[in-house]
């Protein structure tokens, strides 16, 4: 019995599975100047991975970035998609929507002690999206970032074009924050 190479392949097409992974860990990271703590301790010395919102916010010289870290699977990824959650703060221009940019970068961090200070700046940009309404979601295709994970995971930092954006972190218990649908 002859097989083609087109009907092999069939079995493999039908049998992608996509699950759907909550962020693993995530924070804020600030990057500026500002003194925090009655003016004693910079801001971007602070780790903000415990609050109950993570927080995009570009500014003038400052800005602060959300970081996310996931676990995956071990099988190879066909597909990775970033859903973006509804945002819990929207402050800004009365703009209708807002641009999220997303990087991939290291995975060298904890949610506890992670800040400005001992996590690098650099990410390689994976993706865009732009949210045409204050109050939707988006997605960000970064199968890129998916494919080239180390150890199972990944960490992508998203930034904003808006001045400040913040979502609900895991810490909030809420179901809506940053998930990944991750399709093999």
């Amino acid at each position: 019995m002859k097989l083609s190479l087109a009907a092999a392949a069939l079995p493999l097409a039908l049998g992608a599975s996509t699950v759907n992974l909550r962020v693993a860990r995530d924070a804020t990271v600030s990057y500026n100047g500002i003194m925090c703590s009655y003016d004693t301790v910079p801001c971007n010395a602070i780790p903000f991975g415990l609050q109950n919102k993570v927080t995009t916010f570009r500014g003038n010289r400052d800005f602060s970035r959300v970081l996310l870290g996931f676990d995956l699977p071990t099988n190879k990824p066909t597909k990775c998609v970033l859903r973006v959650p509804k945002p819990v703060d929207n402050n800004g221009p009365s703009a209708p929507g807002f641009a999220l940019t997303v990087s991939n970068t290291d995975n060298v961090w904890d949610e506890a002690s992670v800040c400005g200070y001992n996590k690098k700046i650099d990410g390689t940009v994976v993706g865009s999206v732009n949210v045409t309404a204050p109050q939707e979601t988006g997605s960000v295709d970064v199968t890129a970032a998916c494919a080239n994970a180390t150890n199972y995971k990944i960490s992508l930092f998203v930034d904003t074009n808006f001045p400040l954006i913040a979502f609900n972190s895991l810490q909030s218990g809420h179901k809506d924050v940053f998930t990944l649908d991750y399709t093999f």
